[in-house]
């Protein structure tokens, strides 16, 4: 069992991305106060995971995302802080994100590290009807949101870093 565990702690190192269920690393606790977060969100520990960690936006520092709720709105997000910065950005808590469709989360049953290199963009027709897919190289570790019914996976949202900023794309029903 220790060897297991060993393997098992060797690659989540090596893949420099974790998901966490324990406690929320310090830096990012001390970021959120100094940005004064917590006056607008607070952190919805009981989320499994707790958080995120990888480098996402690819500037070979990791940063870390949590899902929280607005204290204003009530509505649920995701914030993610940058590493080593005091940049954060919000999906969801009463802000538009995923092509102005949601302000809310609170349709996630499940989130986890996307570690594909890509990902595909549904395409649709004037009627909303799915035409196709784009393929979308990923150069990072992403955030994938979803809906689990019946065990699987059937709705959901990639949030990556395009370069420039973070962005999400459909995925799913």
């Amino acid at each position: 069992m220790k060897v297991i565990r060993a393997a098992l702690l060797i690659i989540v190192l090596s893949s420099n991305c974790y998901a966490g269920n324990s406690t929320i690393p310090k830096w990012f606790l001390q970021t959120f106060t100094f940005l004064k977060l917590e006056k607008q969100f607070r952190i919805i520990e009981s989320s499994k995971p707790v958080f995120l960690e990888a480098d996402f936006n690819g500037d070979k520092q990791n940063d870390i995302a949590v899902q929280v709720i607005d204290l204003k709105s009530k509505k649920k997000g995701i914030i993610i802080i940058d590493g080593g910065q005091n940049n954060y950005s919000v999906f969801g808590c009463g802000k538009k994100f995923a092509d102005e469709i949601f302000s809310d989360t609170n349709w996630i049953t499940g989130w986890r590290i996307f570690k594909s290199k890509y990902a595909y963009k549904p395409m649709f027709n004037a009627d909303g009807d799915i035409i196709g897919n784009k393929k979308i190289i990923l150069k990072n570790p992403a955030i994938s949101i979803y809906n689990i019914e019946d065990g699987d996976e059937v709705a959901g949202q990639i949030i990556y870093w395009n370069g420039n900023k973070y962005v999400s794309i459909h995925q799913g029903e």
